[in-house]
């Protein structure tokens, strides 16, 4: 018995006057079934005309994919280039945001040294009509006034640094990162009953851009004042705490101001999601902070504690 499956008879395909035209309403299996009858009749004249159609119709197909490949990679582009401009637009918000707060922050820091300066100009006055005024209390007062001066020097040598573009990254501190935020805003958090407690004592160095560090705790601590202001919270702390473990850098930022709501933990970090009412935030701050974790080489997360929220920067050694 003969099992070969190309030796048994097959259809003879006829010549036709337009052969091709009589193909060519076959789908892709039928006309290849056709190819195959083709080759094993004793009629092969139409073998040619097939293969041709199925080249051509091959071409065409591929043609087609080819368009939509290069459809694709346009509307990749061009979303690309939108994602590339919205984050930029986020960036801007973010520090015009951060650069109002700030505004504030150095406002507080410069009223305390400035009523002190205005009042030992009055003693100053007042003594000197007395005749209280001796060469020990110029120098007294001069030192008082010195100490004073330097204060809102450094303050505004912080805040033109924390807002100088510096694209080149390079090692620093994390504790004098985190002491000179503090620094900026001491005043504005004392006023509000806020304790800041940095629980570390050793100095750990990371690499990257230290502007950038600096906006990711203070968007972190701001959000926490804020969160203690809206729910009216007595007890007000941030515990700012970072180590080395599992051969990572972590930095831990926990505050009691009762956590974040469930329904939009998870999207946290996604632009234009904020917890805040309406009018009150725009939901940059902690996108462009997990930005800045990502810029670190590292990621932010961020989980409710049985007192607040707790912010892990965790960045690989």
């Amino acid at each position: 018995m003969n099992t070969n499956p190309f030796l048994t008879p097959a259809v003879e395909i006829k010549r036709r006057k337009n052969p091709k035209g009589s193909y060519s309403h076959l789908d892709t299996k039928e006309l290849l079934e056709a190819v195959k009858e083709s080759a094993h009749s004793t009629h092969r004249a139409d073998l040619d005309i097939l293969l041709e159609l199925f080249l051509d119709r091959y071409q065409a197909r591929q043609n087609e994919l080819d368009n939509l490949n290069r459809e694709l990679e346009e509307r990749i582009e061009i979303e690309v280039n939108i994602g590339k401009e919205n984050h930029k637009r986020y960036e801007q918000q973010a520090k015009m945001a951060a650069m109002g707060e700030m505004m504030d922050a150095v406002a507080h820091q410069w009223k305390q040294p400035l009523n002190a300066l205005s009042m030992m100009s009055d003693m100053l006055v007042d003594d000197f009509r007395t005749g209280d005024v001796t060469q020990a209390y110029v120098d007294e007062l001069s030192n008082d006034t010195q100490t004073q001066i330097e204060h809102m020097i450094t303050t505004l040598n912080e805040f033109r640094n924390f807002f100088r573009p510096k694209e080149e990254k390079k090692s620093f501190g994390i504790k004098r990162c985190v002491q000179s935020v503090m620094l900026l805003v001491n005043d504005e958090f004392l006023k509000q009953n806020i304790n800041i407690h940095v629980d570390s004592d050793k100095e750990i160095l990371i690499n990257g851009n230290e502007n950038e560090f600096k906006h990711l705790v203070l968007n972190i601590i701001n959000n926490a004042k804020d969160a203690f202001n809206e729910r009216d919270i007595k007890e007000r702390h941030i515990f700012i705490n970072f180590y080395e473990q599992d051969k990572k850098i972590h930095v831990d930022m926990l505050d009691t101001a009762g956590g974040i709501p469930l329904h939009v933990i998870d999207d946290i970090f996604k632009p234009e999601v904020t917890t805040k009412e309406d009018g009150k935030g725009t939901g940059i701050g902690l996108y462009m902070s997990m930005q800045i974790a990502q810029k670190l080489g590292g990621s932010l997360s961020v989980k409710n504690s049985d007192k607040g929220a707790c912010f892990t920067l965790e960045i690989p050694l």
